[in-house]
């Protein structure tokens, strides 16, 4: 039987009346939270052990008798295989069809985006005792709906404002969301929650991970790294660039406004980042930043000349500032 989104909670309170669940669908996040929402029920209401399929099981034995096995600990299993570690086996789908006795052990399938087309769609959509539950991303119609279904449930009070917000940066994984309103309610614990703290702790990944590029040099050797998880995601490098010709300028003017060679970090500066960023402070001096800031401009032109090569220039210029 197919289940949709809106009938997923009533049809968990009687989960062990089915065999078979195929949890699948584009939302990985979604996918790996249902099915741990169904195997919390099933543990509730039967006496079960989980047992994972690996694709060394599948080796040694057919799936068949995988889900056939018995333990002295327990009256049933709970058979769990991820169709995408073992995306082909071979699957007696008469099996599950045939399959209705009581004693029969639960099957928890997790896959990847199925088409409508797929075999195990079909059986699992057709059969009574078998359970299809699609999980699809959100669409900008509902995200706003489940933002504020979790805000609700975890006594999260946002505003509107934040609401469009999170809807424009969440949506692709339901888990993901879910975790982003989980950390909000603590963070507001019981209160309103700002749009301000919202932008703070929801910020732009990319942003974040620009971030610890500058705020790894001359404290670590990771600044390379980060670059490189920056330049897979798509984005420039010049982006980068720029961003360590404004941290460079923020830490020259931080070095002006202190006289004495304060370590004082401005409060708009994200808390999360002020250690790093003083202990920059300490090491650098005003003559130090001001050449750095110089070699950043010779950067810039070189990577806009050498197009090519532009990225491993950025690279060369991060690893020899990354350490003292």
């Amino acid at each position: 039987m197919l289940i949709k989104n809106s009938q997923f909670y009533n049809f968990l309170d009687n989960a062990n009346l089915i065999n078979g669940f195929l949890v699948y669908g584009p939302d990985n996040g979604q996918v790996r939270h249902r099915s741990h929402q169904i195997v919390k029920a099933l543990l509730k209401q039967s006496s079960a052990d989980i047992v994972k399929v690996s694709p060394e099981d599948l080796e040694n034995n057919t799936f068949i008798d995988l889900i056939n096995q018995t333990n002295i600990f327990s009256n049933k299993l709970i058979i769990n295989l991820n169709l995408n570690i073992v995306p082909s086996f071979n699957l007696d789908l008469s099996f599950f069809s045939k399959t209705s006795s009581p004693s029969a052990n639960f099957v928890l399938l997790e896959g990847g985006n199925l088409n409508k087309n797929n075999i195990l769609v079909k059986t699992f959509s057709s059969e009574k005792n078998l359970a299809c539950i699609p999980c699809y991303h959100d669409t900008n119609n509902t995200i706003k709906h489940t933002i504020t279904k979790y805000s609700r449930k975890f006594n999260l009070e946002i505003d509107n404002d934040s609401i469009n917000y999170l809807s424009q940066k969440l949506g692709n994984d339901k888990l993901l969301t879910l975790q982003e309103i989980k950390k909000l309610s603590i963070y507001g614990s019981g209160s309103p929650v700002s749009y301000n703290d919202v932008l703070i702790s929801i910020g732009d990944s990319s942003l974040i991970t620009i971030n610890k590029i500058c705020d790894s040099l001359f404290n670590s050797n990771k600044a390379p790294y980060f670059f490189d998880k920056i330049i897979d995601a798509g984005y420039n490098n010049i982006i980068v660039v720029r961003s360590l010709l404004n941290h460079f300028h923020y830490l020259l003017n931080c070095k002006k406004d202190n006289a004495e060679g304060s370590s004082k970090v401005k409060n708009f500066i994200h808390f999360s980042r002020h250690d790093l960023i003083k202990r920059q402070l300490q090491v650098l001096s005003i003559k130090k930043i001001n050449f750095i800031i110089s070699e950043i401009f010779k950067l810039e032109k070189e990577c806009k000349l050498e197009y090519n090569l532009a990225n491993l220039l950025v690279k060369k210029f991060l690893i020899s500032y990354s350490s003292l």
